[in-house]
């Protein structure tokens, strides 16, 4: 949901590529092969109409990985914002945990 609302704000289309891109066992493509990019290391592909809007994808691309980087588990307010969202997608999230 993360990438989703940085495309729908930059007006981008945002690609996970590369190994560890796709869970172990899983198969990239439909006929067993591996899909473009897979054997590379991990890494975004930003495409968009215009380069402005690439360059603002990618500037908050980087500023997230950048806070993963950085920031104490405890205190990275987008993760813990990503597992209570997690949480609520799967039903394990509890109404009396204001954390």
């Amino acid at each position: 949901n993360t990438l989703k609302n940085i495309e729908k704000e930059c007006n981008a289309k945002i690609m996970i590529r590369g190994k560890g891109s796709v869970k172990e066992g899983k198969v990239g493509r439909k006929d067993g092969q591996m899909l473009p990019g897979e054997d590379e290391p991990l890494h975004a592909l930003v495409t968009a109409n215009t380069m402005e809007n690439v360059k603002k994808a990618v500037e908050q691309i980087r500023n997230i990985l950048k806070q993963g980087i950085e920031t104490p588990e405890d205190q990275n307010d987008l993760r813990k914002m990503q597992l209570r969202e997690l949480a609520r997608l799967n039903g394990t999230l509890r109404e009396d945990d204001n954390r």
